[in-house]
């Protein structure tokens, strides 16, 4: 993907669009001090160019997952074929190939611990894997794909799915093209949607593309933390740049994340910083090699195949 240079106003585009996908370009116009037609042409250009897309991210407990953790695997001989039986099943909704203490890293999302207790021993059990380490998740505190507000759970019908699903593909259809699609009016519609973002059922916000915008490098990172200072550390560490994903947990490590850097020596700047971060006792970092399944939807399934050399940069 060509590197697509941001100037300021599509920073704070970026910025208003990430907290409100929906925002009218009325909205978006006063922001950013543009013209209704220039706010609507810089949103569209960023659209076209594929550094973002718009999208509803739907709470997984809206699905009946309540139980998250993130796996790294150990694996005696070759970890493809590992990789492929973990791809395939249904509570892994992120797997990739890494190079670091262990090569193989997976996150999982189901319905309560037993079930995840019950996935993470499934992997145990595949052939070629020597140990599975568990960090079971606490709290995600930046993540694209989970809403970044509090839940509050709310019944949920067959329309109100059919909503998600049409919200997850395009964030920013009109009230008027889901009703049609639905059988509501679009002031039903409306209503609808407003219930479900409030609920925190979803959230409609900007999917950035890192590799876009120069950040071709992903690593991986898992913290131990000073006790004492652990919440203040997290808020450092969610708050730096490079950070695209940190969730705090127990088990193996106290915190788990991902970060984006443009450069090996990016890469090594931001794991200093995140060494000299008061709190953070030590940092274990891999790099992702190659990215075998990322799918957060309700039927999770494999959505791209072991073998057919898809990497994280693609």
């Amino acid at each position: 993907m060509t590197q697509f240079e941001l100037d300021d106003t599509d920073q704070a585009l970026l910025a208003e669009v990430r907290r409100d996908g929906r925002a009218t370009y009325e909205a978006l116009s006063l922001a950013l001090g543009l013209s209704r037609p220039a706010a609507r042409a810089r949103l569209q250009r960023l659209l076209d160019a594929q550094v973002l897309s718009i999208a509803g991210v739907v709470h997984p407990s809206v699905f009946g997952l309540a139980a998250y953790a993130h796996v790294a695997v150990a694996v005696d001989g070759p970890v493809l074929p590992v990789a492929e039986q973990v791809c395939a099943m249904r509570d892994a909704v992120y797997v990739s190939a890494v190079a670091g203490r262990f090569p193989l890293v997976a996150e999982l999302r189901s319905a309560d611990h037993d079930a995840l207790a019950d996935a993470v021993r499934r992997i145990a059990a595949l052939p070629g894997v020597r140990e599975a380490r568990t960090a079971v998740y606490t709290e995600i505190l930046q993540h694209a794909h989970f809403p970044p507000g509090p839940y509050q759970p709310a019944a949920i019908d067959d329309t109100d799915r059919a909503l998600l699903e049409r919200l997850q593909r395009d964030g920013r259809t009109p009230f008027a093209e889901l009703g049609a699609a639905v059988g509501l009016s679009t002031s039903a519609t409306r209503t609808r949607v407003l219930r479900l973002l409030e609920s925190g059922a979803v959230h409609i916000g900007a999917l950035v593309q890192p590799d876009a915008l120069g950040a071709t490098r992903m690593c991986g990172f898992q913290l131990t933390l000073d006790g004492q200072l652990a919440d203040k550390a997290l808020a450092a560490v969610r708050d730096l740049r490079e950070v695209e994903y940190l969730a705090s947990s127990i088990g193996r490590c106290d915190a788990i994340g991902t970060a984006a850097s443009p450069s090996a020596d990016g890469e090594l700047r931001f794991l200093e910083t995140l060494r000299a971060v008061p709190g953070v006792r030590s940092v274990e970092s891999w790099a992702h090699l190659r990215l075998l399944k990322e799918d957060y939807s309700p039927a999770a399934a494999v959505s791209r195949r072991v073998g057919d050399g898809t990497s994280v940069l693609d």
